[in-house]
């Protein structure tokens, strides 16, 4: 299995719940790649490897419009890595039971300061309702 970050609109958490999964021929997300261990000079820290994956996704997220970061589970057979940096295409169905959390957004943090690293709050997968809930008071 392979971490996959998927940046979500608000239509993809409610296809989530409402149907405890997501269809589609390929989704674009971020994992961490052989390039993204290339860039990190000679670290070999799979946390950080992750971390950064987990910003390109939230960058990729702020310029689609989408408020989520989810991390999914995926087969390594349905993940195909892109030509650089940690973009992916996943393939298949993603199971609900697969995701193991959801990253909000907070972007009034990454519009007052675009170049700093991009503040997630962290959600548990269970808590795919409370997002949604956080998400309509917004």
């Amino acid at each position: 299995m392979r971490r996959v970050y998927l940046p979500l609109h608000t239509d993809d958490l409610r296809t989530l719940s409402d149907s405890r999964s997501l269809s589609a021929d390929s989704l674009d997300g971020f994992a961490v790649t052989d390039a993204v261990r290339a860039q990190s000079s000679g670290a070999d820290d799979e946390e950080q490897h992750e971390y950064a994956a987990m910003q390109d996704a939230a960058l990729c997220a702020i310029a689609e419009d989408a408020p989520v970061v989810g991390a999914v589970d995926v087969a390594e057979s349905a993940v195909v890595d892109g030509d650089s940096d940690a973009k992916v295409t996943v393939r298949g169905p993603l199971l609900l039971k697969r995701f193991a959390s959801f990253h909000l957004i907070d972007r009034a943090a990454a519009a007052a300061d675009p170049d700093e690293e991009i503040e997630l709050s962290w959600f548990d997968a269970t808590e795919l309702a409370l997002v949604m809930e956080v998400l309509d008071q917004q």
